[in-house]
């Protein structure tokens, strides 16, 4: 169930272990994930990471919450060198789990 990534940054290594993969039935959300980032030791564990059918592709996103005035906000930052392999190893564990397949090469 865990899908471990190691990426190798010019200055840090990078540990990122997907934890859950939940499916949800709800329009185009398919699925949330709980994922662990671990930078140089530090980890930091993002729960309600999303799973989005787009026609026939997925889309990821971190999770979100709404401001005082009702705008919906990024819960978790994070730098492109680590969302591009969190998002690959979310689609792997997506895949693990029956809820996504993979795409044509």
């Amino acid at each position: 169930m865990e899908q471990e990534v190691d990426v190798s940054a010019p200055t840090a290594l990078i540990g990122l272990t997907v934890f859950t993969v939940e499916r949800v039935h709800r329009s185009k959300l398919i699925a949330l994930v709980s994922a662990e980032v671990e930078i140089e030791g530090i980890a930091v564990i993002v729960h309600g990471i999303q799973a989005i059918r787009e026609s026939l592709n997925i889309r990821i996103e971190m999770p979100k919450f709404r401001d005082g005035n009702g705008t919906w906000r990024s819960a978790v930052t994070l730098p492109d060198e680590i969302i591009a392999p969190l998002s690959a190893a979310v689609l792997e564990a997506l895949v693990e789990h029956g809820v996504a397949k993979r795409g044509f090469a």
